[in-house]
């Protein structure tokens, strides 16, 4: 009766499951897709790689732009293009695929079906999941923090599932080395991650050798079949960097890092200016400096000096992403069309640089931290915070930063001028594609799905928008009080767990340290945002949060149930 019973709670679970995910399908329809589709720098790009791949031509005809960036989302278009789903959908089934995959791996330290269910509505109805910014926009931050999400739950359940056959260790090691390899190209900035994987997979390890009642050679063959997620990295990253040599003469993944453009800006960086200017790793006065010194890079002075990247901006100082993008056209129009002899143009302007450091001749600054930012600097700090308390105060509350200053992207997003705060709701909206028709054309024929472009009249009576966005509203009104509350769970538990060591019994000890790896990896990613945001270029846009919406409401929830779980079990039943 009661094996019954358990079967019968089983199948509604899993019912209720796919009737959440209907109710998110059918709130897409009518949604389009739209893109920077003219941005041949990020978008465009990102289309362009994805028609080429369809086509069956790798990435297509070398050019400057092809190895900018990471593989994953043009992979990630081709497949879904082949496959014949549309975006918008694909992109709701990666949402189903997060949420499905985080509750799957914390059922060990969240038994209870109806707190699961909980979580994942909460997971499948994230604003960051539905945004125009990061749902519609084909562009890799649509489908990044998908992602991560998936990737940190496959390392908790490697984690909670340690004790379990060497076949289930395995098979979970895979998929993670997966989802690992699938981050780690999508951006540039995916080290991040790299923490949160490493430290737990090490701390499985111990733990596996630790086990006295587990016999020796599955303890050897459990601690092996964790080394298969950085394994499957590794390869991934020779398969891709092997195909891009035997396409265009460059072993690398992208250009940003891997090759020697990286190694540039490397020394560009740590030149003393003659002025120091927060936000601009690279200024004017560096740049005359490296001419001086290096004969090659000097080659680029008259083409780079006048690129629009550089020219309009005061006193030609740009910031370093903008000047990543003039240098790497100012070698393309100085004649240097192909990978290899582009490489070695970065390479020996690096090494003449380098020289010139180490002979005395250029004074430096600090150590080189990322290409696209600045060296440490103590004037850094205040700024620092102040973006890392605005950035925490967006994730937390679900919303998204509002520069009003920024009247052009207010009219891109469509935002309703009531909301006049810094931070606003997450809103969806249905948006005209920016580009020709050639390039809407393509987008369309990538993605399988209709963009609205500039001939189209968008309605103005959208139902199922409309009950997305009051979805969003009740996020951004009420999360930051339940992340409070899962605060106070984490303080608990963290008081539970400090407590029974006492006895001997390490209470809650998964439960803390997996919710300590999420809340962490939250900050790191908040921490990192900030530093380029004050040091380089404006980065407090949703889409570079996007995997913190994720993280705090993984962490806030869990905390919560968790915590009054164990509340209930020892306070309230006994």
């Amino acid at each position: 009766m009661n094996m019954k019973r358990h079967i019968e709670k089983k199948k509604i679970f899993i019912a209720y499951v796919f009737f959440i995910l209907l109710i998110r399908l059918i709130l897409s329809t009518g949604v389009r897709v739209w893109t920077f589709g003219d941005n041949h720098y990020d978008d465009g790009m990102m289309i362009k790689n994805a028609a080429n791949l369809i086509s069956g031509n790798w990435l297509g005809r070398f050019d400057q732009y092809i190895l900018a960036k990471g593989i994953t989302f043009p992979l990630y278009l081709d497949l879904i293009h082949k496959v014949g789903l549309p975006f918008i959908f694909s992109n709701v089934l990666m949402c189903f695929a997060a949420s499905v995959t985080f509750i799957v791996s914390i059922k060990k330290i969240i038994p209870n079906r109806n707190a699961l269910a909980i979580i994942y509505t909460i997971l499948m109805f994230n604003p960051i999941a539905s945004a125009s910014w990061t749902f519609q926009r084909a562009y890799r931050d649509s489908i990044y923090s998908y992602l991560v999400v998936i990737l940190f739950s496959l390392i908790i359940a490697i984690y909670l599932n340690r004790n379990e056959s060497y076949n289930k260790i395995l098979w979970y090691s895979l998929a993670s080395g997966f989802f690992l390899s699938a981050t780690w190209l999508a951006r540039e900035d995916s080290p991040w991650v790299a923490p949160f994987v490493v430290v737990a997979l090490l701390v499985t390890a111990i733990f596996i050798f630790l086990d006295k009642k587990e016999d020796k050679k599955i303890k050897i063959k459990k601690i092996l079949s964790l080394t298969v997620t950085p394994i499957f990295l590794a390869v991934s990253i020779l398969v891709v960097s092997t195909i891009n040599y035997r396409h265009y003469g460059v072993f690398m993944t992208n250009e940003y890092t891997g090759g020697y453009l990286p190694k540039l800006f490397k020394e560009l960086t740590i030149i003393k200016p003659d002025k120091w200017i927060p936000d601009v790793p690279v200024p004017k006065s560096t740049r005359e400096k490296a001419y001086k010194v290096s004969p090659t890079f000097s080659k680029l002075k008259k083409t780079l000096e006048a690129h629009p990247f550089i020219a309009t901006q005061p006193g030609g100082n740009a910031s370093c992403s903008m000047l990543a993008w003039a240098v790497i056209d100012s070698v393309q129009w100085y004649g240097l069309k192909d990978g290899k002899s582009s490489q070695e143009f970065y390479k020996k302007s690096a090494d003449e640089i380098e020289d010139a450091i180490k002979s005395g001749k250029l004074k430096t600054r600090g150590g080189y931290i990322f290409m696209f930012e600045s060296p440490w600097d103590n004037r850094y700090i205040v700024p620092f915070m102040k973006s890392f308390y605005e950035t925490f105060k967006t994730t937390v509350h679900m919303g998204q930063y509002y520069n009003t200053d920024q009247e052009s992207l207010v009219e891109t997003l469509q935002v309703d001028k009531k909301y006049n705060k810094t931070i606003i709701p997450l809103f969806q909206n249905n948006i005209t594609s920016i580009g020709n028709d050639q390039e809407i054309r393509n987008l369309e024929y990538v993605t399988n799905n209709i963009a609205y472009n500039k001939a189209d009249s968008i309605p103005s009576r959208q139902i199922k928008m409309r009950i997305t966005n009051k979805i969003s509203l009740i996020y951004y009104k009420i999360n930051s009080f339940l992340f409070i509350i899962g605060c106070l769970g984490y303080i608990y538990i963290t008081l539970r767990l400090i407590l029974s060591r006492k006895s001997k019994k390490n209470s809650l000890f998964d439960e803390w340290l997996i919710l300590t790896g999420i809340f962490l990896s939250y900050i790191l990613r908040l921490a990192l945002i900030s530093y380029t945001d004050v040091c380089s270029i404006f980065m407090q846009y949703s889409m570079y949060l996007a995997p913190s919406y994720w993280l705090i409401l993984m962490f806030t929830f869990s905390s919560i149930f968790i915590s009054a779980r164990d509340l209930i079990k020892n306070h309230y039943r006994n």
